[in-house]
């Protein structure tokens, strides 16, 4: 029989290593950060004075990140987001945890960088894709 001294360190590092598979809690920037010079918005920025769509540049950035734990039958499976991995299915979802008349108090950006999300912070504000859907919703959210 294990001791209680020796039980509590087995199951944390258990524990930690159940992590990886959802977000992480120290996930940072995956490219580089605004002020290095790198375009922010990389290849999924708009053309030249057109709006950013959810289908080329909102919505693999969220398969990327989320849908290892945002799906049926995965460990946030029972939450209100859900991804099918479906741009035009994945859409309705999503847009309703944004607000186009305060872009930057959306749900779905809070929950991203970590407020009251139980897989921690996906992408924190200063990442680019951040900024991308942020801007994303700044432009009225479109598919």
């Amino acid at each position: 029989m294990i001791s209680k001294a020796r039980l509590f360190p087995t199951m944390a590092a258990f524990c930690c290593a159940l992590l990886p598979g959802c977000a992480d809690f120290s996930r940072g920037p995956t490219s580089a950060p605004p002020d290095s010079g790198a375009d922010v918005l990389g290849d999924a920025s708009a053309p030249e004075g057109g709006a950013l769509s959810f289908a080329t540049a909102v919505h693999p950035l969220l398969i990327a990140a989320c849908k290892g734990c945002h799906a049926v039958g995965q460990q946030a499976g029972e939450t209100q987001l859900l991804f099918t991995g479906d741009a035009a299915t994945d859409y309705p979802t999503v847009s309703r945890l944004v607000d186009t008349s305060a872009p930057a108090a959306s749900r779905l950006l809070s929950k991203m960088s970590g407020n009251g999300h139980g897989g921690g912070t996906v992408y924190a504000a200063t990442t680019p894709e951040y900024q991308t859907i942020l801007q994303w919703i700044q432009q009225g959210a479109r598919p």
